[in-house]
């Protein structure tokens, strides 16, 4: 059960739409952080952050919505 779940959440997290959302908002965050604070190290550490957290947090919700449906 919990190794079948944890597939199906990767899976989501990984899935073709999801890779090209996290491109779109990695970019984005990337460039107007960097506008934002002038340090591109800062803005790479904080793209990444973003990433990591949104590709699990979608994951999870991904998930959720299949066993609802």
């Amino acid at each position: 059960m919990i190794n079948s779940a944890l597939k199906k959440i990767i899976d989501h997290i990984f899935s073709k739409k999801s890779i090209q959302i996290r491109i779109a908002t990695f970019v984005w965050v990337l460039l107007c952080s960097w506008f934002w604070t002038g340090d591109p190290i800062k803005s790479g550490n904080l793209a990444i952050s973003v990433l990591v957290g949104s590709m699990i947090i979608q994951g999870i919700f991904e998930w959720l919505y299949d066993r609802s449906h």
